[in-house]
């Protein structure tokens, strides 16, 4: 099997990944469709069949966490303002469709290749600029939020920790806040790895998102990671480095954890124009 036999205009973006279109049989459309570097095409074709088989009850499922979304923000901050009346008051969780919608199908390399799990991305009105992200697994909804490059294998935002950001937690939330109280009695917080390193940093941003997600571990485990490789290094000389997406530089950095930081000046040297 190929990935032209079962994707419409198959072909590899900048990062290695193979994309192109498929359809998503419950909105009668295509969605774009993006393969991790280590997925097979007979695993796609098996993500796509897990596609065509989300149903009205998984829909309403998803519909129902959007609805959280969407009041949560109304309730925070004054969006309501900039938006039609109609949504401010849905009645049915499907009324919400209209919208949002779903645009990309990002198939992650599996950790269990026999459980179907889903990782959608895409648009809606109450919070244009990031967007939504909705993860699936064994047919049921996992984490519904931002926009936030998550992995249904490998990302820690699902935890119960995450309650504020992951709408699935929302019922939830102030039996999680007062856990979270608790447990912060308990633990209390320690001091931020290298502040020397603005808040807003791209290379702040990458470390403590990105890699926690890609090495599933604890913001200070990452730095830990991080310290004294030549990634860390070439992030701070060169500022166009750091402006890379989170997935080129999880990509970097595994070039230099697997091959060693000489694969990785050359693959910089070969792939970016940034030294």
């Amino acid at each position: 099997m190929k990935f032209e036999d079962i994707l419409t205009g198959a072909g590899e973006d900048e990062f290695g990944r193979m994309c192109g279109f498929a359809p998503f049989p419950y909105f009668q459309r295509d969605i774009e469709v993006v393969c991790d570097e280590a997925v097979t095409p007979e695993y796609a074709a098996r993500s796509l069949q897990w596609l065509a088989e989300v149903d009205e009850g998984l829909i309403r499922e998803i519909c129902q966490y959007a609805c959280y979304y969407l009041q949560d923000l109304l309730e925070a901050t004054s969006i309501g303002e900039l938006l039609d009346e109609d949504i401010q008051h849905i009645q049915d969780p499907l009324e919400i469709l209209r919208y949002m919608e779903f645009g990309t199908l990002q198939i992650d390399e599996p950790a269990d290749p026999d459980l179907p799990v889903l990782n959608l991305s895409g648009g809606c009105d109450w919070q244009e600029d990031l967007g939504l992200q909705c993860l699936i697994k064994n047919g049921h909804v996992v984490y519904l939020g931002g926009w936030n490059d998550l992995d249904v294998w490998r990302s820690l935002s699902l935890m119960e920790e995450d309650y504020i950001c992951n709408y699935v937690y929302y019922p939830r939330r102030d039996e999680l806040r007062q856990k979270a109280a608790e447990q912060l009695a308990r633990s209390p917080v320690q001091p931020l790895p290298h502040l020397e390193i603005p808040m807003s940093s791209p290379i702040r941003h990458f470390i403590e998102g990105c890699l926690t997600q890609f090495e599933s571990c604890a913001v200070r485990e990452a730095w830990a990671k991080m310290e004294n490789t030549l990634l860390f290094q070439f992030l701070q000389d060169y500022p166009a480095l750091s402006r890379e997406s989170g997935t080129f530089l999880c990509q970097c950095y595994r070039i230099e954890r697997d091959q060693g930081p000489g694969e990785l000046a050359q693959f910089l040297a070969e792939q970016r124009d940034i030294f």
